[in-house]
């Protein structure tokens, strides 16, 4: 396939393929190497709370929930990030991404792993269970009180917080491992 998946099978069996990229590589490590931080700073164990934290986001987005607070953010951190001032998401990005970080990190190894599973397994029943009308339902749809109006499909947020987002994770585990 190329480019972006057009339906729900698609998009369903390029998320459990690039997942299933992504844990080959991290569960080929053992404790150790899980535990230490690659070049990039982030430990292999730091990347899987990462990936873990921007899904349990989608979970939260696709319920109607906020989004920083199922990652565990305080309010503001995520508010400031979530804006809509595109001019300030490098840097709320960056702040968002070192909470998440500093969180991971101090979690014991089983816990973030643990919490991985269960966080994918509850994305994908959630995945399971929408239309493909519900795919192509806007962001706003899903998050009415999260102005301004956002009329984008919540698909490019599935996209973005699952199989793009393992791609990028798998990419810069492999340039580390290597390194």
């Amino acid at each position: 396939m190329t480019g972006p998946p057009a339906t729900k099978p698609e998009l369903l069996a390029l998320i459990n393929e690039r997942w299933a990229a992504l844990w080959q590589l991290v569960g080929a490590l053992n404790d150790e190497e899980m535990e230490r931080p690659l070049g990039d700073g982030w430990s292999p164990k730091v990347h899987a709370g990462h990936v873990t934290a921007w899904e349990r986001s989608l979970v939260a987005l696709l319920r109607g929930q906020h989004r920083g607070e199922a990652m565990g953010l305080p309010r503001e951190t995520w508010d400031a990030h979530d804006s809509g001032d595109e001019s300030s998401w490098p840097a709320t990005g960056d702040a968002v991404n070192a909470a998440l970080a500093a969180a991971a990190q101090v979690q014991p190894l089983a816990e973030v792993l643990a919490q991985s599973a269960s966080t994918h397994a509850e994305l994908l029943a959630l995945l399971g269970s929408m239309t493909q009308e519900d795919l192509d339902r806007p962001y706003s749809h899903y998050q009415p009180d999260n102005p301004p109006l956002n009329p984008a499909p919540v698909a490019g947020w599935i996209h973005g917080n699952t199989w793009e987002h393992y791609n990028e994770h798998i990419g810069w585990l492999e340039a580390g491992l290597r390194g």
